[in-house]
C-alpha cells in the first residue's frame, strides 16, 4: 500500500481517490488486516501519513454500513447497496451523516426500476450512488455500453441530476 501510495504521488497524479480495500473483511482476504475494522483503520491512517493530501476509504460490505473506526479514519465514507432493501437505504445513509463526511456508494447491483429507485433515494438522502451492472459489465467479456446498459437507471440518473 506505501508503495501505491509513493507512487500516486510521485505521478503528480492529482484526482485520485485510494480505496484501502473493496468490501474488507471479504472471505477472500487472507491477512488480519484486511479482515477487521480496526486493521482497515491503520491501513487508512498509514496511507494519510505516506500522503496527506490523498483522499482515503475502504468499502464495507452489500449492506451500506461501515465500522465505526473505519468511517472515523476515513476521508469519505464508501458504501456498497447491493445486499440493501429500498426501504433501509434511507436509515443507512442517516446513521452515516453523524461522520460529518461525503458517503459515496459507488456500487449497487440493483437495476431498472429498483436501480432507478435506489439512486433517486441515495441522492434524496445526500449520498452519491454507482450502478455495478454485474450481469453486463462485471464479468468477461467486459462491455460498457452507457445508457443501453439500464436505460431506466440512466434516465433517472439524467432526471435527478438535471440543475
Amino acid at each position: 500500500m506505501i508503495n501505491a501510495v509513493n507512487w500516486i504521488k510521485a505521478s503528480g497524479f492529482t484526482n485520485v481517490v485510494v480505496e484501502i480495500a473493496n468490501e474488507f473483511g471479504h472471505s477472500g482476504f487472507d491477512h488480519r488486516l484486511l479482515k477487521s475494522p480496526e486493521g482497515i483503520a491503520e491501513l487508512i491512517r498509514l496511507a494519510k501519513r505516506t500522503a496527506p493530501d490523498l483522499l482515503v476509504s475502504a468499502s464495507g460490505y452489500r449492506d451500506g454500513r461501515l465500522a465505526e473506526q473505519v468511517a472515523r479514519a476515513s476521508d469519505f465514507l464508501l458504501i456498497h447497496f447491493n445486499g440493501t432493501l429500498l426501504d433501509a437505504i434511507p436509515r443507512r445513509i442517516a446513521a452515516l451523516k453523524r461522520f460529518g463526511k461525503p458517503i459515496v456508494c459507488n456500487e449497487d447491483a440493483k437495476v431498472g426500476v429498483q436501480g432507478a429507485k435506489s439512486a433517486e433515494l441515495c441522492v434524496a438522502n445526500g449520498a452519491s450512488w454507482g450502478l455495478m451492472a454485474d450481469e453486463i459489465n462485471q464479468h468477461f467479456p467486459f462491455a460498457f455500453r452507457g445508457a443501453a446498459d439500464d436505460s431506466l437507471v440512466y434516465t433517472k440518473l439524467k432526471e435527478i441530476t438535471a440543475p
